[in-house]
């Protein structure tokens, strides 16, 4: 008997607030609190469209970012869906190079915070930057806890005190301090976009911990949005007010621009409370790039893309302690080879670069089959926003200087030539770029060697034991979930606790039954115990994280009328992104025969494969019957018969006993061929996004058939249907932002 594996999963947890939090704390940090005298010295009071033009580019790009993530709710952010729209080549590079921004603007956040505490301190910069970074290593590699609440902390703090700032900063602004407002000419506005574009670095977080976001389809898009409006605000204000109270010679002369705004609206106070907000922000970016740029590597290595050292999870703190010394030590390298502004540069290299290929995977992914991607929210403006983040970054690239070219083309170099000598033929995913363009990056069809993995959702003691059957022989592993449906009143935590002081007779039942079912030799099995509030939308989660062949549901409710279509079973074979076996009936004690209806189709042909596999593995004889109408072209019958005994040449798995009937109802022809104790196998309608149950040919035979029926039903991800009906919703999206409600 196999080894059993028991799974407990639980929902979601962040709620709006925390992914807000995320995303502008991990923006609003040393861009604003350093960068401000930079941006003013190369482009005058100008710089303030500097940061406009930044916030312009990342709204784009968040809004392309809210729907990769509702798409693929994965960890690993834009590294996930970057290799996932573009493949593995891609995404050796925009790992290596996601991972080098965070590790960049770590290092930029270490010499502004040490920069603000040298106001109040005058301990050596570098001194207190290199000691800050082995600080923030060893709480990363040890695991520190509390970390979410604190982050909320600070950004309720920074907002506030951002916010006082800004208010304040207005009473003092003289306004002819803002003449000549372009002093180095229109260029100087966007060359100075690219120094200040690592301010943005950021919002890529959010997408990491997209998977544990309470309803994503509406706060993940919410949160990236408003995350980039709300820091685009502060950005500008607090520009308006450091370019208006300031000289021009005052703003090049510092480093702190903040503090000597604040100490003119507020004295030593004023002074003391941005240099606190100052240093909460630096703390909070340089802790959190070490912490999230860690993921990159070891999402990289999940993939075989890096070697495994890097997934090593330390045995006393539980943390990725390789991935994590790894990345602080390069942080604090970094200090000893590059200034501030070339920090700033570099990070913002990589930032723009990741944004181009964050654009791009929405385009992509629009217009090929990918199965895994079902995004939740869509953008309205497609695909207007993304051509202006792809246009817009492309134009801050040369505006960024020689050395930090140069460096980006050496990681592309080196990122390709990684994965063409390391990662190419192991790493995840198969398929690279040209693949995708070309489309052709659905799994080849099962052939008799294949491992197909099965997902059977039980839930009625005497109906388990045929649908493990099934999967036993249809499947190489097969998972069982049990769901435990909670109230929306309670908690999933709360239900959990609840089932584990007084454990659900059901459960137990089914979990004991699930143990004793005899298995094939070899096969793998493991039990899931699922909490949530609906049990379809458990199934599903369920079957995309474990990332399954297909699901074998059971299927009673038929009556005269129609299909009970609230019922799971049918919810799930008309929403599932898995292939669906649904099983009518109950098996006999043993199987006479196997026969397929068979049209041809691809719901069909995958039936026919299926039974292939079931007769080889139980023995029972396998007939394939193909019904033509009577008055059909000859050519028509000759084909069915051809079709036949082509597929009747394959004796890989199973030999074939093919018959054509000719009858005016598919319907008759297949209920008069039946005998008793056959196990009837039908492809479910080809129609894509559409349930087919009612009115056709399966419906039909499941409510005449008195015996077992197996309805396949084969995961299509893309139609023109689909597509007409995305481009009207589409349409009618625009005409309402257009019109309003009527």
């Amino acid at each position: 008997m196999g080894t059993i594996r028991t799974t407990e999963r639980l929902g979601r947890s962040l709620g709006f607030f925390q992914t807000f939090a995320i995303g502008t704390g991990t923006m609003i940090g040393a861009g604003i609190f350093i960068l401000p005298g930079i941006a003013i010295s190369a482009a005058g009071p100008a710089a303030i469209l500097s940061f406009l033009f930044g916030g312009i580019i990342s709204m784009a790009t968040a809004i392309s970012m809210a729907e990769l993530a509702t798409g693929m709710p994965k960890a690993g952010g834009s590294y996930y869906f970057i290799s996932r729209a573009m493949g593995a080549a891609f995404g050796a590079v925009i790992g290596l190079g996601a991972w080098l921004a965070l590790v960049f603007k770590g290092s930029f956040a270490l010499i502004g915070l040490a920069d603000y505490l040298f106001v109040l301190i005058p301990i050596p910069i570098m001194v207190t930057a290199v000691s800050a970074g082995l600080v923030f290593l060893v709480i990363n590699y040890r695991g520190a806890k509390g970390s979410a609440s604190f982050q909320n902390l600070i950004v309720i703090f920074l907002i506030l005190i951002m916010g006082a700032f800004i208010l304040r900063g207005y009473s003092i602004i003289d306004s002819s301090r803002f003449t000549p407002f372009v002093p180095f000419g229109y260029s100087s506005i966007f060359a100075t976009t690219g120094l200040i574009f690592i301010s943005y670095l950021g919002i890529s977080e959010l997408a990491s911990v997209s998977e544990e976001v309470k309803n994503p389809s509406r706060n993940l898009p919410l949160a990236l949005i408003s995350s980039v409006a709300v820091v685009t605000l502060i950005y500008l204000g607090v520009m308006i007010v450091i370019s208006g109270a300031l000289t021009f010679e005052q703003s090049m002369n510092t480093y702190t621009p903040l503090v000597d705004v604040a100490e003119m609206m507020g004295g030593n106070l004023g002074k003391v409370m941005i240099v606190i907000a100052g240093l909460l922000a630096t703390i909070s970016t340089a802790n959190a790039a070490i912490m999230s740029s860690s993921r990159f590597p070891f999402a990289m290595s999940r993939d075989n893309l890096i070697p495994r050292w890097f997934i090593s999870i330390h045995e006393k703190y539980d943390t990725p302690h390789n991935a994590i010394l790894a990345t602080g030590i390069l942080m604090i390298l970094l200090l000893l080879l590059f200034n501030v502004e070339q920090l700033a540069r570099l990070g913002g290299t990589f930032n723009i670069l990741m944004f181009v290929l964050i654009n791009s995977s929405v385009i992509i992914l629009r217009n090929r089959s990918l199965e895994e991607y079902k995004p939740a929210f869509s953008d309205p403006f497609y695909p207007c926003t993304q051509i202006i983040g792809i246009i817009f970054s492309l134009a801050l690239l040369p505006t960024m200087g020689l050395l930090p070219l140069v460096f980006a083309l050496f990681i592309i170099f080196a990122g390709l030539t990684w994965y063409k000598y390391y990662g190419k033929g192991k790493a995840f995913p198969k398929y690279d770029i040209f693949d995708v363009l070309e489309n052709n990056i659905q799994p080849v069809p099962l052939e008799a060697s294949s491992k197909i993995k099965i997902l059977v959702p039980i839930a009625n003691p005497k109906h388990e034991m045929d649908l493990l059957y099934l999967a036993d022989n249809l499947g190489d592993q097969i998972i069982g979930l049990s769901v435990i449906k909670v109230p929306q009143q309670t908690s999933l935590t709360a239900a959990q606790e609840a089932f584990h002081e007084n454990r659900l007779m059901m459960d137990g039942l089914l979990r004991e039954r699930f143990e004793k079912f005899p298995i094939i030799v070899g096969h793998e099995r493991e039990y899931i115990i699922a909490f949530d509030h609906s049990i379809t939308n458990s199934i599903m989660e369920q079957a995309q994280l474990e990332k399954v062949d297909f699901i074998i549901i059971g299927w009673h409710e038929v009556n005269r009328f129609h299909p009970s279509l609230g019922t799971v079973a049918n919810q799930v074979l008309s929403v599932a992104n898995n292939n669906t076996v649904v099983l009518k009936g109950y098996l006999p004690a043993k199987i006479g025969r196997i026969v397929v209806a068979y049209n041809g189709k691809e719901n069909s042909r995958y039936g026919l494969h299926l039974a292939r596999r079931l007769s080889k593995s139980t023995g029972a004889p396998l007939h394939v019957l193909r019904v033509v109408k009577p008055n059909v072209a000859e050519d028509v019958k000759v084909s069915a018969h051809r079709d036949l005994e082509e597929l009747a040449r394959d004796t890989s798995m199973a030999p074939i006993v093919y018959h054509v009937k000719e009858h005016f109802s598919a319907e008759n022809a297949v209920l008069e061929f039946l005998m008793e104790d056959d196990l009837l196998i039908i492809g479910d309608s080809s129609s894509r996004f559409k349930f087919s149950l009612i009115g056709n040919l399966p419906y039909v035979l499941a409510k005449g058939y008195k015996g077992p029926l197996l309805i396949i039903k084969k995961h299509k991800p893309l139609s023109s249907e689909g597509v007409n009906n995305m481009l009207l919703k589409k349409l009618n999206k625009l005409k309402f932002y257009i019109r309003g409600p009527q």
